[in-house]
């Protein structure tokens, strides 16, 4: 964002915050009138307060302004407090604020004379004289050090601290002003209203910049909350950056889709006439010549610049993106891409500056990106991967609580709006004052503020003005979603299969992942490669998580062996088990009575093989041979006391097994067996074929039929008393309807965290990864960016939660959800 708007926004939304600390309020203001005439010369903001006590206590109890009570302007209060806190006004009062110099700033308090007004019968250390200025009597009035004057003027009572002022009011030199005075006199609804001189505001070191001539803002200081409403007017005598709204119709603002949560700032102006807007910013900026426009901006309807720390973006959002696109083309070459999103290099990073300065003073527009309508343009390529991962893990202001909470006081549509994030207002508001404040106020936390938004709406010769600054609970200034990228790895070429994540040691969790050239990564969870290990043939299926001799293990199967490592990618004693045969189903893992005890199972073909954690061969196992190819891992089930070993059979045949591989139950039928495992639901077997029928087989052996009506990618899985089918776009997770939009996607997985279950699914095509609790409810943030199944893991810390998934055919990503 320009200087300009930096130093604005400390102008326009904090002096009547925190020169409001001089004052009071509440409560609406009698319309006298006459006050106004009194109003000293080049008054730089001026309140007028039907309550000055009410207003004292609206200050006191205000959880953003109170956290300004060590600083250069709470401080300049308090020094006057004894002679402010004196005041009984019993109607409308103004304060006036003038600025001496750059470091001395004078008070004017200006009523109706009433009984008991200011009483200094009580005040101690006090010391009254009285003076004669221009015929007038005045009091200097000092207290402890601190020196006011005073005087009455047609039964008006005026206190200042500058002797200098209420001379200046004697003699009559006040504000004349007529922009002034129509700002004045306009109708208020609230009991405190500021009336705000347009100053010029700094543009750079050198150069200063008129925004606006007066404004009239309503204040309301809730104990969580400052809230300003009014207008502001600009005047065709000298150039005033507002102007350049006339005649322009406010667009809707939809930068907070395409701002990040940990931005510092952002600012968005909107126009529905280009060629207009763009010329009378050049008439702002005296350029006599027209600059050659390049037709860019035609079909544009809001432009603005997203702050962070260390670089500036530009944003242009199209109303017609493929006609934009068009036009940018001769201005991009291709550069590279990062998660299907093309990031391209643009030939004329002046170009925003040159057509939208003030606004815009970034030269370093060197890279360009599309997201839906929005057009960024970045100084580096980091900038742009960031960004695209920002919103397509809805990592945005628009999915946060507090922008939907301040949302709630603007308007959809504005001239220019203004967003100040991080508490990164408060270095414009110690710098509008003087440099002491800076240091002042760098211990200042404003965690419970995450965000300060002002609005500007043009309509005819004036502009509607909103400012908005709200505390948030503690759990609101989480990102409504709570899921954020915790790292983006890259592996050595393209990932095989899908990444995994292991229970790690002390709570910390490891994933691990497989690339093409079939190298092993176990990789922390912030994103450290610990070690890689070259296993020369593909894992086949998922990988194992086993605890052998108190060590955390991972075990699985190649297509010729059997391998069992620690956590350091070390061969277990035994291993790895070398095959002359194929192996040719995923390793099955039994662990009968959850005390370690494993039975690892390998198929080749028609053989099955069931090794000890030690891999010796189980000895008793008496099932070595099905008739035919078994063309699913053998499965484990429990019900009630009873162990049961599945074995399905290319033939249809399924052998139901006791642990030693004698049969428990006959089944006389034989099934079409689909890709979907056999599973265990209240008691009995379930078998989904191919046509799509359920059946369900007792553990006597019965045989009950269901056809589903479901299409041809149905799915069915079963995690303990959770069950979650999909059929189409129709996830059901205990019956509970999750539709989700059209597209194509994986097969859903059940996870359980914390005695928590919890279901995974990603869509392919728009890439998108989705969590839903076991009612059917997705989890908040979600959708994120992913291109595989999503596995879900323990996150560090007790309600966190891992997910871990591939990006781009190379990258691995980890998110971390609260």
């Amino acid at each position: 964002m320009g200087k300009i708007f930096q130093k604005s926004f400390a102008l326009l939304v904090f002096s009547p915050i925190f020169f409001g600390i001089l004052g009071g309020c509440d409560k609406t203001p009698p319309k006298t009138g006459t006050l106004m005439d009194f109003v000293p010369q080049n008054a730089a903001v001026v309140f007028k307060i039907s309550n000055f006590e009410n207003l004292r206590d609206d200050i006191d109890n205000n959880s953003l302004l109170s956290k300004f009570e060590k600083t250069a302007p709470y401080d300049f209060f308090i020094q006057k407090k004894v002679l402010l806190q004196n005041l009984r006004p019993s109607s409308q009062s103004l304060l006036c604020i003038n600025q001496i110099n750059d470091s001395l700033t004078a008070y004017t308090f200006i009523s109706g004379l009433t009984k008991n007004l200011f009483r200094t019968d009580s005040l101690q250390n006090r010391t009254i004289e009285s003076l004669i200025l221009d015929g007038h009597t005045l009091q200097r009035i000092t207290l402890d050090k601190e020196v006011a004057y005073s005087t009455i003027i047609d039964s008006v009572f005026v206190i200042s601290s500058s002797q200098q002022l209420v001379q200046d009011i004697i003699n009559r030199k006040t504000e004349r002003d007529e922009t002034f005075k129509k700002v004045f006199n306009l109708p208020s609804s609230n009991g405190f209203t500021a009336i705000l001189r347009g100053r010029k505001v700094a543009l750079n070191d050198s150069t200063k910049i008129a925004f606006t001539s007066w404004s009239a803002l309503d204040v309301a200081i809730a104990p969580e909350s400052i809230k300003a409403t009014g207008i502001t007017l600009a005047t065709d005598s000298i150039p005033q950056l507002l102007n350049v709204f006339e005649g322009q119709v406010p667009q809707q603002n939809d930068i907070s889709a395409l701002v990040p949560t940990d931005a510092i700032g952002a600012l968005s102006f909107t126009f529905n006439d280009a060629e207009k807007f763009q010329k009378k910013l050049r008439n702002f900026r005296d350029e006599k010549d027209a600059a050659q426009t390049t037709g860019i901006f035609g079909s544009v309807s809001e432009v603005g610049s997203i702050h962070f720390k260390e670089e500036t973006a530009i944003f242009i959002k199209s109303i017609d993106a493929s006609l934009t696109g068009d036009v940018l083309a001769r201005y991009v070459s291709e550069k590279t891409e990062f998660r299907d999103i093309k990031i391209r290099s643009f030939s004329e990073p002046a170009l925003f500056e040159k057509t939208f300065s003030p606004f815009i003073n970034s030269e370093a527009a060197n890279f360009v990106l599309q997201l839906d309508n929005f057009f960024v343009f970045t100084e580096s390529e980091v900038t742009a991967q960031k960004i695209i991962s920002d919103f397509q893990n809805n990592n945005t202001l628009r999915n946060t609580s507090y922008f939907e909470n301040t949302a709630t006081d603007l308007s959809t549509a504005s001239s220019l709006l203004i967003l100040k994030m991080k508490g990164e207002f408060s270095e414009a508001i110690s710098g509008f004052f003087n440099e002491k404040s800076n240091k002042e106020i760098d211990n200042i936390s404003f965690e419970a503020f995450p965000i300060a938004a002002l609005q500007f709406s043009f309509d005819r010769n004036f502009a509607h003005v909103t400012l908005s600054c709200k505390e948030a609970g503690a759990g609101a200034i989480r990102k409504t979603g709570s899921v954020s990228e915790k790292f983006a790895i890259k592996l050595e070429s393209a990932v095989l299969g899908e990444p995994q994540l292991m229970d790690g040691h002390n709570g910390h969790s490891n994933i691990v992942a497989q690339d093409m050239g079939n190298k092993l990564y176990f990789i922390s969870e912030n994103g450290k490669i610990l070690w890689t290990k070259n296993l020369g043939a593909a894992v086949l299926g998922k990988i194992e998580e086993v605890e052998i001799s108190g060590g955390k293990h991972i075990a699985f199967v190649t297509k010729d062996a059997f391998h069992i490592l620690d956590r350091n990618g070390k061969d277990a004693k035994g291993f790895p088990i070398k095959f002359k045969d194929n192996v040719t189903q995923p390793l099955s893992v039994f662990d009968y009575d959850n005390n370690r005890k494993y039975r690892f199972v390998v198929v080749q073909g028609k053989e099955l093989l069931m090794y000890d954690q030690t891999g010796k061969p189980v000895k008793g196992f008496s099932f070595g041979r099905a008739k035919s190819e078994i063309i699913h891992s053998p499965v484990h089930l429990r019900m009630g006391n009873k162990d049961y070993i599945v074995v399905a059979e290319e033939s249809g045949k399924i052998n139901i097994l006791s642990r030693v591989g004698k049969t428990r139950v006959s089944v006389s039928k034989t099934f079409q067996f689909s890709e979907i495992p056999v599973a265990e639901e209240d008691d009995s077997f379930v078998v989904i074929t191919k046509e799509n029928t359920k059946e369900r087989i007792s553990q006597d052996g019965k045989i009950s039929s269901q056809k589903l009506d479901v299409g041809s990618n149905y799915w069915f899985a079963i995690l303990g008393n959770t069950k979650v089918t999909l059929d189409d776009n129709k996830l059901r997770i205990n019956g509970k309807l999750a539709e989700l939009p059209l597209g194509l996607y994986t097969k859903p997985q059940l996870f359980t965290l914390n005695r928590e279950t919890f279901a995974t699914i990603t869509e392919t095509q728009e890439k998108k990864v989705y969590v839903f609790d076991k009612d059917g409810k997705i989890l908040n943030g979600f959708p994120v960016y992913g291109t595989s199944a999503a596995f879900l893991g323990q996150g560090n810390g007790k309600n966190s939660k891992y997910i871990v998934v591939k990006g781009d055919s190379d990258g691995i990503i980890l998110y971390s959800s609260n």
